[in-house]
């Protein structure tokens, strides 16, 4: 995407605690609140604080124990990340989805999530299942007023993943965990699931999970098997994609080592399959660190997918019937626009190595299309012709099916390479209108007249090869037709689902049907559900509901 800022920036996170409750019965009949450690109990009713490093785990719940139903969850703060957070939902943890977590504000110590049980159960164990923003060190309190807090247990560098965490019998209405120190320091704390156990003969009224909860799984039994962690063997593709079929994709995206691996992920593909998708195109990052820098590099330590994490997502979408476009990006780390990198001959070997890397793994997992770049629009030009000739003749040593380019909307009419590839793409965040609030009649106008330029150039260039929109998208908020590449977020900005959907139902309509256009990939979705209102993700809203019925009923 075109942009001075780039899609995945985060806001700063704003500098102060706020409350939120969600609650699926009785009412909470107070608001938390947390003190500073030292001082949250009155004199006399502070209780031993024991501190310990990590608990074993143990590999089953006890026989004898039951599971303690919450009734009520409270937090501190929720992450307002745009496109990045998840959806603020305080009861996440306890809904035994790992696709649904909670996360604090980001850059912010003492955050804390209270569990109410309604009444007084006995605790003796909690299981905690953490995202990869957890605590390193964190502190287990209980209260029979949600006012006034003892202190059960301190946890001292922990390591994340799968907590199982005995306690001493309590008994208790509320329980509180309060993190005390990030594993990250720009992050906030988040868990993807917590259970609360405790003696069968301490809560006669409770019942152990499986009869508590019919048909809900236990984290520990539905995910702590790493999914992506080995290199799998690669499975039949589904056949190369021809110039005929239309391609019904969506944008993969993850900033995340290990998350394309992930039970989260495949659950997301699934019901991107659901949703009629039959095309996913897995973005895969890497970087260098300003515009005139000569290497490209993985970030290996965090935002790059491993090979098997890679692996097991491409497998994954080859198990559930849909084809696969892989499509590696450049970012740079100081958030400047790739368009913008100013390439050298040392730029061009750099990336003739790391784009020739991908063209062999997408030839090993039978990936049914390649992207050899995307929006590098300072690089394609006239000039940098013979560097493309290389580079795309390296890749055809590699991989021997399709390739596809993805140039941004105001670059497509001048790369010098489309006659050497199969298809040509578009990064389509065409400006639309000069209004924040349009018609769909004149967004439809618009996209006709798009439609028609890039028509008369197909065939002023004698370019007898479909068009592909590799990426198309909006946000959900007011005026995104004016500059649509652009993010959108703030107490400023508008929600309006509309004008997305408006946006996307003008498109499709103005070119499906054309002869040459064969194919779009929504601007994006994530591994793992995320939070933004404004946002480009469309997961919930209008836009999701008309992608679907148009991939599903419309598009043969």
């Amino acid at each position: 995407m075109s942009a001075s800022c780039t899609r995945a920036a985060q806001e700063q996170a704003a500098q102060q605690q706020t409350t939120e409750t969600q609650k699926t019965q009785a009412p909470l009949d107070q608001q938390q609140t947390t003190q500073p450690q030292a001082a949250r109990e009155p004199a006399g009713q502070q209780r031993a604080v024991e501190s310990q490093a990590a608990p074993e785990p143990t590999t089953q719940t006890p026989s004898d124990l039951v599971y303690l139903k919450v009734q009520a969850v409270t937090t501190s703060s929720f992450d307002d990340t745009p496109d990045w957070a998840p959806p603020q939902n305080a009861m996440a943890p306890l809904d035994g989805d790992l696709n649904t977590r909670w996360a604090s504000k980001l850059g912010i110590d003492n955050q804390w999530i209270s569990f109410d049980f309604g009444e007084k159960k006995t605790v003796t164990l909690i299981k905690i299942l953490w995202e990869r923003g957890y605590a390193v060190d964190y502190e287990i309190l209980a209260s029979d007023d949600g006012q006034n807090w003892q202190s059960l247990k301190v946890l001292k560098d922990q390591s994340g993943g799968t907590a199982e965490i005995p306690l001493e019998p309590v008994a208790t209405r509320y329980v509180k965990i309060l993190g005390l120190k990030r594993a990250n320091p720009e992050w906030g704390i988040s868990m993807w699931e917590v259970e609360f156990y405790g003696p069968k003969n301490l809560n006669p009224d409770d019942r152990p999970i499986e009869e508590a909860l019919p048909g809900h799984k236990t984290f520990t039994e539905e995910l702590k098997q790493p999914l992506g962690t080995t290199m799998e063997e690669p499975l039949s593709g589904l056949g190369v994609m021809t110039v005929e079929e239309f391609q019904k994709g969506v944008v993969y995206t993850s900033w995340g080592r290990t998350e394309l691996g992930e039970a989260a992920s495949d659950k997301t593909l699934a019901y991107l399959y659901a949703k009629g998708v039959r095309s996913i195109a897995i973005m895969v990052p890497w970087f260098q660190d300003t515009i005139d820098s000569k290497v490209i590099y993985a970030d290996t330590q965090k935002d790059t997918p491993t090979d098997e994490a890679l692996a097991h997502a491409i497998n994954t979408c080859h198990r559930l019937g849909m084809k696969v476009m892989l499509k590696p990006h450049v970012d740079t780390k100081d958030g400047a626009w790739r368009g913008d990198i100013n390439p050298s001959d040392d730029w061009f070997a750099s990336y003739e190595n790391f784009i020739v890397q991908y063209a062999k793994f997408a030839a090993t997992y039978n990936v049914e299309l390649y992207c050899i770049g995307t929006e590098l629009a300072n690089a394609t030009i006239g000039g940098y012709a013979a560097k493309w000739d290389r580079i795309i003749g390296k890749i055809k040593e590699q991989y021997k099916g399709p390739l596809i380019y993805g140039a941004n909307w105001n670059e497509y009419y001048y790369v010098s390479f489309w006659k050497q590839l199969d298809f040509i793409g578009i990064d389509a965040y065409f400006p639309l209108t000069s209004t924040k609030e349009p018609t769909l009649q004149q967004l439809t106008h618009s996209w006709g007249a798009i439609g028609a330029k890039i028509e008369t150039w197909l065939a002023k260039e004698s370019l007898q090869k479909p068009v592909v929109f590799t990426e198309i998208g909006y946000s959900s908020a007011e005026g995104t037709n004016l500059e649509p590449w652009k993010p959108r977020s703030g107490p400023d900005v508008k929600i309006d689902e509309q004008e997305q959907a408006d946006c996307l139902q003008a498109m499709v309509e103005a070119l499906v049907g054309k002869t040459w256009f064969k194919g779009m990939y929504w601007w994006q979705y994530f591994p793992q559900e995320r939070f933004n209102p404004t946002g480009f993700i469309i997961r919930g809203k209008i836009a999701e509901g008309l992608l679907s019925d148009w991939y599903t009923n419309k598009i043969k």
